[in-house]
């Protein structure tokens, strides 16, 4: 009997081994499908008491439409902690939904969230609410200012790498040689 107990003991491990990966990649896979991303379809630049439409996409794994009924919203949050809920509904395709957001009253700096359902609630960040004399305000103009600068900073880095690289490759070359 001691002959076989090394081979019980090495099969005992790998049966304790697999059944232990089984159980930790079924737990990671049930894990898996708790998360999704909302996306606007644009950001609005709202004057208080204004009431706009909202339109998002919610896309499970960022990737599939979630088609979901209930608590899906906008949320809009003051400084003193006052929320407002105004509730969305599909929209056209799968997993677009649409929100009449009636605006606060008093203009200001607002937080506000996408809720989406059973996935919980996805925060948007400040959202600033004009007194509507002063709404296209210099901080909306600036945006495609830098959009441009951001792409010519892209593309001439790229010149660099490529420039860097060729020269990198001839100098291998020529070492070579």
């Amino acid at each position: 009997m001691t002959r076989n107990s090394p081979r019980r003991i090495a099969r005992l491990t790998a049966v304790v081994a697999a059944a232990f990966t089984i159980l930790i990649g079924v737990g990671a896979a049930a894990g898996a499908g708790g998360w999704a991303v909302g996306s606007l379809d644009a950001v609005p630049e709202p004057a208080a008491g204004e009431t706009v439409e909202v339109g998002f996409t919610i896309l499970q794994h960022g990737v599939t439409p979630a088609d979901l009924t209930d608590d899906v919203g906008i949320e809009v949050v003051g400084a003193d902690g006052t929320l407002s809920y105004f509730a969305a509904e599909p929209d056209g395709a799968v997993g677009h939904y649409s929100a009449s957001v009636t605006m606060p009253s008093t203009p200001g700096e607002y937080d506000w969230n996408i809720r989406m359902g059973w996935f919980g609630p996805q925060e948007l960040g400040s959202l600033s609410i004009s007194s509507g004399s002063d709404v296209g305000g210099s901080a909306s103009s600036a945006w495609p200012t830098a959009r441009w600068v951001l792409a010519a900073l892209t593309a001439g880095l790229a010149v660099v790498a490529v420039s860097s690289l060729a020269a990198a490759r001839r100098s291998t070359h020529v070492a070579a040689s």
